[in-house]
């Protein structure tokens, strides 16, 4: 009997392949009968599609169709479906994949598992290629077309965007112009998105955009979710050698509905065979957090390596950062004598940290990698002594070093630079550039064992010689991670080694750790590393400014800190008016989140002295969130997990302690109403409230009642700005 697709489910999952070419037809929940994929995308390919880099231009291959098959009857893959009671497997071997028609010297064999009982489908792909040229991309598993429930305008896609962004209704949002201002500092100009994440569109007329791991993409991680009707479809990669790959996100807009999604691996696979790190495709009920769940609970079973905090960055609200020793232009603001002052002046606001940046030769963003101190701003004894004064004040110093750039116009840094840069398949250096349009940079490879030596050395003569307790390695996770083909390199033979070579770099660190502990810390945030540093920089400030979520990674690793920056309302240079307008509610976000405050004091560019109104909020905040580190430590962040009815125009975060939980509480308006937070202790707890016009702890009430057999606490909001209000159990 004809059949024209072939069925495998689990009683959870239902997937039909095409019987003739194996496409993916429909992923089906079958609580609901929902099938996932709602518009055949006939310019988009599934379940793979990928990039080949030849001589010539790149060729997009993927697997054949129906006209491709009745072409060469040969390409037609075997399908086998094992189908048990309550589980099934899929294998589709390819004979040949291709490419503008025609037949490659590249196979692949597609694996999918159904376990029984289980949301969770597994795919697993092995490519064999004989081509001659080299595999670039691999999108896989990729779907096209998907939206939940009956429209897809209500989707929400949540995804890795450094800690976290969110695109509401992504099929019309990503094929969407983007919102785009430009705002100049000093030699600066940057791009802010002022809206929603926006594609780019491809040669399939596909509006796509690209993270990269490490470097944009946090985690492995995307979920679509539909809040009415309460389900999510979730994408995973579960790659325990973290390796360098990308997460895809399309849309070929309202007149071909849908949203694509795939995984990117970047196998740079020349002749031989690949296989990819097991996937994860799944349906879910509720919102992103269930995703955030599953892959935390994968990653928790890998026991990566971990690295303590020192006790002092636990008790810490956060740091003032002075980029204004030396600017990128020359322009000198502050001199090493001037440290212990900078220190005491942030001591009178409530931060024990400083951050020093420009303190090296040359200055911030030019004498990148000149980590010697700079005679414009005084001697090496001078900022050692300087340093130590900071230290008996019983302050805190970390030194800003980038970890990546090496300035080209250095003329003792040539062979550097020919030695130790990314370069390219086509033997091209990786350049980049920042501030005035006069300056370049040569991305250095992390994969060079000189350059980890160098950097790994700095660190050394600044914690070591220097007397800093503290380091800040810019560009560490923040930067797009890149492909190098230098043959001299440890990572010869595979190109897409970066992240590997971070962690080498962080090995290298740790031995070099004084007893008390090193204070790691680096721009952006990535599984891979987090759980090794003191502190991640987000730069929410940097994200679409609409649909911004550092709480998606602070969710998925709610152990680790992550840093974000603020800044005031006035005298706020450095950034556009439409972040400064927000600079409230960037401040209450990150103090609910738990978050390390990263503050600035750049005289006339971003200080916090000129606006009266944002210092007195800030201080008042700082001292809260102190008072809170005394009393209960950092507590383990569940976001809203656990609350009901926060009211409307509050921030309510809750926290799990030892012995309870904790609500972190903001409103710009002021707090008002109450909040619902699910009790699992016993009796009725004790409870207990600070705020920040009054930090000292105050017996607060609250009343316990039961829904549907779960006990729920309602609490009052006290009339203020900010709070903390800590549930414990009675003793």
């Amino acid at each position: 009997m004809y059949t024209s697709r072939l069925h495998a489910t689990n009683g959870v999952v239902t997937l039909d392949f095409d019987a003739l070419s194996g496409e993916l037809l429909a992923f089906v929940r079958e609580s609901t009968a929902d099938n996932l994929l709602k518009n055949y995308a006939t310019r988009a390919h599934s379940p793979l599609d990928g990039m080949l880099l030849c001589d010539g231009a790149p060729r997009r291959f993927h697997a054949p169709r129906y006209a491709d098959i009745r072409l060469h009857p040969e390409l037609r893959p075997a399908i086998t479906v094992r189908q048990e009671a309550r589980e099934a497997s899929v294998t589709l071997r390819y004979p040949a994949l291709v490419a503008d028609g025609e037949p490659l010297a590249l196979s692949a064999e597609v694996t999918v598992a159904l376990p029984e009982g289980d949301c969770r489908t597994l795919w697993t792909l092995t490519l064999d290629n004989r081509t001659g040229c080299e595999v670039d991309d691999v999108a896989f598993p990729a779907i096209d077309g998907a939206w939940l429930g009956e429209f897809w305008q209500d989707d929400v896609l949540v995804y890795p965007h450094f800690a976290g962004c969110r695109v509401d209704n992504p099929t019309e949002q990503l094929a969407s112009a983007p919102e785009l201002i430009h705002w100049k500092w000093q030699e600066y100009i940057y791009c802010y998105n002022v809206g929603q994440e926006t594609g780019t569109r491809d040669e399939r007329g596909a509006y796509v955009r690209r993270l990269n791991y490490s470097g944009e993409a946090s985690m492995m991680w995307m979920d679509l979710y539909d809040p009415a009707e309460g389900t999510g479809l979730y994408i995973a990669c579960r790659d325990e050698t973290m390796a360098m790959k990308s997460l895809r996100m399309e849309s070929f807009g309202r007149g071909d509905p849908g949203c694509g999604l795939a995984i990117l691996h970047r196998p740079a696979l020349g002749e031989g065979t690949w296989t990819s790190a097991p996937c994860v495709l799944a349906f879910h009920e509720g919102d992103w957090h269930w995703a955030a769940d599953d892959y935390r609970a994968w990653f928790a079973s890998l026991h990566r390596p971990s690295h303590a905090r020192p006790a002092w960055f636990e008790m810490s609200p956060g740091l003032m950062a002075h980029y204004d020793f030396q600017y990128q232009g020359g322009g000198i603001v502050h001199r090493y004598a001037d440290i212990p002052e900078l220190m005491k002046k942030a001591q009178e606001m409530g931060i024990n940290h400083l951050l020093l940046s420009g303190w090296n030769m040359d200055g911030f963003d030019f004498g990148f990698p000149h980590y010697t101190p700079n005679p414009n701003l005084g001697t090496e004894q001078e900022l050692r002594d300087a340093i130590a004064a900071c230290r008996r004040m019983g302050g805190h110093v970390s030194f800003y070093i980038n970890a990546r750039l090496c300035n080209t116009g250095f003329a003792d840094q040539q062979q550097c630079i020919a030695e130790g840069a990314v370069m390219q398949r086509d033997g091209k250096l990786w350049i980049e550039k920042y501030g005035a349009d006069d300056l370049s940079f040569a991305s250095m490879c992390i994969g060079d064992r000189r350059w980890r030596d160098f950097l790994a050395d700095t660190v050394r003569y600044l914690t070591h010689d220097i007397g800093a307790d503290s380091m800040y390695l810019d560009q560490f996770a923040m930067s797009t991670s890149v492909k190098c083909y230098h043959p001299e390199h440890e990572h010869t033979g595979n190109p897409c080694a970066w992240n590997q070579g971070y962690e080498r770099l962080l090995d290298q660190l740790e031995p070099d750790y004084a007893p008390e502990g090193l204070a790691l810390l680096y721009e952006g945030c990535n599984d891979a590393f987090g759980p090794r540093a003191s502190g991640q920089l987000v730069s929410e400030l940097h994200c679409p400014f609409r649909g911004r979520m550092p709480e998606v990674y602070k969710y998925t690793f709610p152990d680790q800190i992550l840093m974000d920056m603020m800044n005031p309302r006035r005298r706020s240079a450095m950034r556009p008016e439409h972040i400064a307008r927000h600079s409230t509610e960037l401040l209450h976000n990150a103090f609910t989140m738990g978050a390390y405050l990263w503050c600035y004091d750049l005289e006339e560019d971003n200080c916090w002295r000129g606006d009266d109104e944002a210092m007195a909020r800030l201080t008042g905040i700082l001292a809260l969130r102190r008072a809170w580190l005394e009393r209960y430590g950092q507590g383990r962040f569940t976001d809203t997990v656990g609350l009901k009815d926060i009211p409307k125009g509050c921030q309510v975060r809750r926290f799990a302690l030892e012995d309870g939980l904790l609500l972190a509480c903001a409103g710009e308006k002021g707090l008002h109403g109450a909040v619902l937070a699910r009790w699992d202790g016993r009796g009725k707890p004790r409870c207990e409230a600070m705020t920040q016009q009054w930090p000292t702890p105050m017996p607060y009430p609250c009343l316990l009642s039961e829904m549907d057999g779960v006990t729920w606490a309602e609490v009052p909001l006290p009339q203020d700005e900010t709070a903390v209000i800590a549930l414990r159990e009675a003793d």
